[in-house]
């Protein structure tokens, strides 16, 4: 690893400990952080019935970028066989969060934005891209830094696309299809790009 990039590293993992603090985010499992914020759009309609609606309160998901950099060098196989070790180990304490915490209790819908290419649909994830405005693009631009900084595979990081893509977890989704987490070793890796169970947005 170059010195640029060491330092590079070392810059954007102060700043996630910097956003870490400041939006109070907590940790679940190796490579999940979880925040909340207020939805603001269209109404959602899920395929499991869970609607979303504007001002509903949503829990936001982060990925840890020093996880996913420590899972080390190797081919993209082997890189997203840890990953996805990792994430079911971060979804079931999602899961028991979920379940347990009373700060939880009126979060019906988790959602994440990320470049890394789509995973989890049998654990109920359902992905979306973002529309194509300047907040995209630049979000776009952030991810290639990312990408080159914390992506732990040679083959990852030259892949170039950086498109920013909404993931989307219902509660109900993520307790209805938590046994697959124990039973399933490759519950979250080759979840098409776009899929027939994507949610359903509904103008106001």
């Amino acid at each position: 690893m170059s010195i640029v990039h060491r330092c590079a590293r070392r810059v954007l993992g102060l700043v996630d400990a910097w956003y870490y603090r400041r939006y109070r985010l907590r940790t679940l499992g190796p490579v999940l952080f979880l925040g909340s914020s207020t939805y603001h759009g269209p109404r959602i309609d899920f395929p499991d019935g869970t609607v979303l609606r504007d001002q509903d309160v949503i829990g936001k998901l982060h990925f840890n970028n020093a996880s996913i950099a420590a899972l080390g060098e190797g081919s993209m196989h082997r890189v997203g066989f840890r990953f996805a070790k990792l994430m079911r180990e971060s979804l079931r304490q999602l899961h028991e969060a979920a379940l347990n915490d009373p700060s939880l209790r009126d979060i019906r819908v988790f959602q994440g934005v990320t470049w890394i290419p789509s995973h989890g649909e049998v654990v109920g994830f359902v992905s979306t891209p973002m529309p194509m405005n300047w907040r995209t693009h630049l979000l776009s631009a952030h991810f290639r830094m990312l990408s080159w900084v914390f992506a732990p595979a040679n083959k990852i990081r030259e892949r170039g696309n950086t498109e920013p893509r909404l993931y989307w977890l219902t509660r109900s989704a993520l307790a209805n299809n938590v046994g697959k987490l124990k039973s399933q070793p490759h519950a979250i890796r080759d979840m098409p790009r776009d899929n027939d169970s994507a949610p359903t947005q509904v103008e106001a």
